[in-house]
């Protein structure tokens, strides 16, 4: 049975794609019930978008590569997707595999996460033009109440620093605790203002955060998320890291204790840590660490 969308999904969709087709984010999208999912092939953001009241659920779930979406007229045949576009005279079918995750392990995955994190930031699409897209991520963190962006250029020592101008301040944010530098890959960053001009990054007290929980500040495309933080360091690289605990300490997956670490940093190597822990399916998006 073919399922007709309304244009709000097909934006969505639509959306999906260019980010995948523009090199941003490579993308899957899941459909399931009530919700849409788009998870990254990084598998370092996860985004829910609620379907409206006045929008059909769909009753059965289907899964596709956003680079593969053709026509808002798609169902599932002998497990592919097809899509289908007509024309006056004309009936075209194109038939695509299903990805490896479904649509149930999507939305089972998404539900693992707690969005309750006491520090909140509200940000414009305006930052966007402050920031340089050419440097692999930004740095996210809070003191006394004010909260500053920065990003940094390892090759030639120059540091960008974004700050809110102190009117603005108590208005769009809530900062509770200090916390950071919390650190998300630009791309990632950027990609979630391609579907709305205004975002909501709730951040943990915490400068050990596995995820940044991300709103959509906008009713008419409501948006929920998941963003992934990453490690950076003066060397270029970004190493995703599994935490554990090792005799009441938490170690590094590489087997460098944070002693080790701390002593690094002394000697001039300065690294934005944040974790990730395993999640169903090799899904790298990560759980937040319980205390």
């Amino acid at each position: 049975m073919s399922h007709k969308i309304t244009n709000r999904i097909e934006d969505i969709f639509a959306h999906a794609v260019a980010l995948d087709q523009g090199g941003r984010l490579r993308n899957t999208i899941y459909a399931i019930g009530q919700n849409i999912y788009i998870l990254n092939s990084d598998n370092t953001v996860l985004l829910q978008f609620p379907l409206r009241k006045t929008e059909v659920p769909f009753k059965n779930p289907i899964a596709f590569h956003a680079n593969d979406y053709d026509s808002r007229n798609f169902h599932e045949e002998d497990g592919q997707i097809v899509f289908t576009t007509e024309s006056d005279s004309f009936t075209r079918k194109k038939s695509c595999g299903s990805p490896e995750m479904g649509p149930k392990e999507a939305q089972k995955l998404f539900k693992k996460f707690d969005p309750c994190f006491e520090n909140q930031l509200t940000l414009p699409r305006e930052v966007l033009s402050l920031l340089s897209e050419s440097l692999s991520h930004v740095e996210f963190s809070a003191v006394d109440g004010k909260f500053s962006m920065i990003q940094r250029n390892i090759y030639s020592g120059a540091i960008l620093e974004i700050e809110r101008k102190e009117a603005g301040m108590l208005k769009l944010d809530r900062i509770v605790s200090d916390f950071g530098p919390i650190g998300l890959r630009t791309n990632d960053f950027v990609a979630l203002f391609s579907f709305v001009d205004s975002i909501i990054l709730n951040f943990p007290k915490d400068d050990e955060a596995d995820y940044a929980w991300v709103q959509g500040n906008d009713a008419k495309m409501p948006l929920n998320g998941i963003v992934a933080c990453c490690l950076y360091d003066e060397m270029g690289t970004i190493t995703e890291t599994k935490r554990r605990k090792t005799d009441g300490r938490q170690e590094q997956e590489d087997g460098r204790s944070e002693q080790d670490s701390d002593r690094q940093n002394q000697k001039g190597k300065s690294r934005r840590r944040t974790s990730k822990a395993e999640a169903p399916k090799k899904v790298k998006v990560c759980k937040r660490r319980r205390t």
